[in-house]
């Protein structure tokens, strides 16, 4: 790298870089895409079925496929190179948000959900792996901020456009292939398209995802005590966000008695306080990205509990800008801590287990939150919802307080 390259803030050497370039214009259009399937999804089993336990269910089939994804992402690492795994799981993709809604069965949207998201879990921990190959260490956290920046910055856009075409397509469900929904599904395989033909010229330096040889076992990442460690904090922050996502368009529509455009208010806030912590990751972060990822977790624990107290719809906005930075900031940190102290022949490994331990524990807290709010209610309590937020927060939050001393830990000592 040149010495003007070197000399450059930290946005513009990594802007500088037209791989690097690729993979974050990648990520921003299919998170647009991807966040607008998300949302046309959960619209679509709540109509359906009228529980918060089905959206939970739904979620669970949509985030927690890590059964069968880790051991594929696991072969992947020994058989294939990082661009050639993204390649192929975008074209995956593709087909199967066309297929989604073109058979209106609930039955067959799971199975294709399933599919969707095995392959991206086999996408996620080789695009993770290829950061560290793209840019310069001292730019590592802010390159991982704004890859996750771009992904999650879609969500406020994506939500934009499902309501727009929300709007645009009622009454309509007859005439358009697939329903009134569907052209949100035919738009995100139209993103995924984009991500492929943008990261196809990517040059990467990482030949492998994983271990070069041997047999490559998914087992093997939580062998590395850095990244059980890791794992336990990102965890709470998933399932923190698996009871949102379960309960919160009931705790918006029936608790509240708003609609469904506060609801979408509430997803696009949750975006905006994601790229907010993006910032506050930049500016107060410490040398030490997993002390960061404690403070990260607590706030996010309290934040939770409030907004499960919350008396006003605006009060609840407020309290889901704090949760969006909140939760970013703690995964961003602890992808940064990961990168900084693990070797490459162990990276896509640990990512696999990150994202399996995401996806999962995201599965979990949606199914126990939404499943624990229809037994309060069956029980007759007149305020299951705001119970089972309040209860979820101050899960985190004591959770993160009891593993306090096991996460000081410094990039180096993996």
């Amino acid at each position: 790298m040149s010495d003007t390259a070197s000399e450059r803030r930290p946005v513009g050497r990594l802007l500088g870089s037209s791989d690097y370039r690729r993979l974050l214009g990648s990520q921003a259009i299919s998170g647009i895409g991807d966040w607008m399937a998300t949302i046309a999804l959960m619209a679509l089993i709540f109509d359906i079925s009228g529980s918060a336990i089905a959206v939970g269910g739904m979620l669970a089939i949509r985030l927690g496929p890590g059964a069968i994804a880790g051991p594929l992402a696991a072969q992947a690492a020994r058989r294939w190179d990082r661009k050639k795994t993204m390649l192929a799981m975008d074209l995956v993709r593709v087909g199967v948000v066309v297929a989604i809604p073109l058979v209106r069965n609930v039955g067959w949207v799971l199975v294709w959900v399933f599919v969707l998201e095995s392959a991206t879990l086999i996408y996620l921990p080789a695009r993770d792996a290829m950061v560290p190959d793209l840019v310069e260490r001292r730019d590592l956290r802010l390159a991982n901020g704004l890859v996750l920046g771009a992904q999650y910055g879609g969500l406020p856009v994506g939500a934009g456009l499902f309501a727009a075409f929300a709007a645009l397509t009622a009454g309509l469900s007859v005439s358009l292939p697939g329903g009134r929904l569907g052209p949100v599904f035919f738009v995100d395989a139209l993103t995924f398209l984009g991500s492929f033909y943008l990261v196809r010229p990517i040059r990467s330096a990482g030949a492998r995802v994983g271990v070069a040889d041997g047999e490559v076992r998914f087992r093997d990442a939580l062998s590395i005590p850095l990244v059980r460690s890791a794992l336990i904090p990102v965890a709470s922050v998933a399932a923190g966000l698996g009871t949102v996502f379960s309960v919160g368009i009931v705790f918006v529509q029936d608790t509240l008695g708003a609609g469904d455009t506060e609801f979408a208010l509430l997803i696009i806030l949750f975006g905006a306080g994601a790229l907010i912590g993006l910032g506050l990751v930049q500016v107060v972060a410490s040398d030490n990205p997993f002390r960061d990822v404690r403070i990260a977790v607590l706030s996010l624990g309290i934040i939770l509990s409030l907004m499960g107290m919350s008396p006003t719809v605006s009060a609840t906005l407020l309290g889901a800008v704090g949760f969006g930075a909140a939760a970013v900031a703690a995964i961003v940190s602890a992808v940064s801590g990961l990168q900084i102290a693990l070797p490459e022949q162990q990276r896509t490994l640990a990512f696999t287990a990150f994202h399996i331990a995401v996806r999962v524990a995201l599965g979990i807290g949606a199914v126990v939150a939404g499943g624990v709010a229809d037994l309060l209610v069956r029980l007759g309590s007149t305020e299951p919802v705001r119970m089972v937020m309040g209860g979820a927060g101050v899960a985190v939050a004591v959770g993160i307080l009891a593993v306090w001393r096991r996460l000081d830990i410094r990039p180096g000592t993996a």
